[in-house]
């Protein structure tokens, strides 16, 4: 998390704080002695017995992201075809995001728009049968022991948590505290902690759904869905090997924090620049600047020309970390790459080894391994790209698409009461 450090804003920031804590809980305790969610229960049933379930997304992050695009935005359409009524938030886009965080002066300001807009929009939320929180109600903010999430325990029986991280190994849970965090009550475990206000989960692995029954080992396997992050590729073309040339596009499809993972296959890259012909394509919201022996193209990422930058990656690469962060990684840019029929190659780590079944459609890397012998493998296969590449597509289609997946949520929608 980012610290607040400036003196004049800390005040300011601490002030707003303790007015919005106390707003917080004076709604909690005043839904609390009506019984809110018993009186909404009361009266939906007696008034729209025949009503459509209506569910609320809170989405964390902007519209032009992976996560909101691929486990908010298209869902929300499919569930609004199926006899659901539902609506999502968020609170900025990405360019305001970008202005927000982008020194310790903007980030109180942040920090406080966030938790301003966010309030209302639970306010908003009142009615509906069921909220769905991606992956935090307040990003960068774990102030406040948990109040925003008590608040929506007061207003909503039903609340699911969505989540594709290991969001507390991101945060290096248990954090050590600082005397303003003591303050301002800043939760030292907060996203572990949060889990208990939540009565449905949406884990995107088999591994955080391990990690989740570790940490809030009561919550009911019936009420866990492990939901892949999907894509849905069926009106677009497939990768085309028929004409690949002699030099081959290596490619990396991320966002600007996930950069550094990059620095894992320089050495190798550079070893094989000696060998053969290639460069090496980085679409991302950042360039990736690093002296190196190879060609190296950055592409800005845009929604517009995602599929178009994809399709010209010959080998998709997910080089990661052995760490316990990057073990909680949903390997989407696997399903990116392999759902368009993309050679790909991946660190075998976690969910990444149930994605990619090795030299059958991709390539696994063992954790700490040099890249080297593995990049001279695939190099090597390059004949063979074609029928990996439609294994590929095949294995996405049958575990990683909106179809695929589309009754397995419905249906856990509807058994909800």
């Amino acid at each position: 998390m980012t610290k607040i450090s400036r003196a004049p804003v800390n005040i300011y920031f601490f002030l707003f704080f303790w007015f919005w804590w106390l707003v917080v809980w004076l709604n909690i305790f005043f839904f609390r002695i009506i019984f809110f969610k018993s009186l909404k229960s009361f009266f939906k049933k007696l008034f729209f017995p025949n009503r459509k379930k209506s569910i609320f997304y809170l989405e964390v992050f902007s519209p032009e992201s992976a996560g909101n695009r691929h486990r908010t935005k298209k869902w929300v359409e499919i569930l609004n075809q199926n006899n659901f009524k539902v609506r999502s938030a968020y609170v900025f886009e990405y360019r305001e995001y970008l202005q927000l965080t982008s020194s310790e002066n903007t980030m109180p300001f942040f920090l406080m728009s966030f938790m301003w807009i966010r309030f209302w929009q639970i306010m908003r939320s009142s009615f509906c049968d069921v909220i769905v929180v991606r992956r935090e109600l307040l990003m960068f903010n774990d102030y406040g022991n948990l109040f925003f999430e008590k608040l929506l325990a007061s207003l909503h029986s039903v609340r699911v948590l969505d989540f594709d991280d290991d969001i507390s190994a991101a945060k290096r849970e248990p954090k050590t505290i600082s005397s303003f965090g003591k303050m301002l009550l800043e939760h030292p475990k907060k996203f572990s902690a949060s889990l208990k206000h939540y009565t449905h989960f949406f884990p995107a692995t088999n591994y955080l759904r391990d990690l989740l029954k570790q940490s809030f080992p009561s919550a009911k396997d019936e009420n866990i869905l492990v939901l892949p992050t999907c894509v849905d590729y069926n009106s677009s073309q497939k990768k085309n090997y028929n004409s690949l040339s002699d030099e081959i596009v290596i490619g990396w499809v991320g966002a600007r924090n996930n950069l550094g993972n990059l620095h894992l296959v320089v050495n190798a890259l550079n070893w094989l620049s000696s060998k053969y012909k290639f460069r090496l394509r980085v679409v991302c919201d950042a360039p990736f600047a690093v002296p190196v022996l190879f060609p190296v193209e950055s592409i800005r990422w845009s929604e517009k020309f995602e599929i178009e930058n994809l399709l010209s990656i010959d080998i998709g690469i997910m080089p990661l970390e052995n760490s316990l962060e990057q073990k909680g990684k949903a390997a989407f840019k696997l399903i990116q790459y392999m759902g368009l029929g993309i050679v790909s190659m991946a660190t075998a780590l976690t969910v990444n080894t149930e994605v990619i079944d090795d030299g059958v459609n991709g390539f696994l890397v063992s954790p700490d391994a040099d890249w080297n012998a593995y990049f001279e493998k695939v190099f090597q296969q390059r004949n063979q790209f074609a029928e990996i590449g439609a294994r590929a597509k095949t294995k996405i289609e049958m575990n990683s698409s909106f179809a695929a997946n589309q009754q397995r949520l419905l249906n856990f929608f509807q058994s909800i009461k």
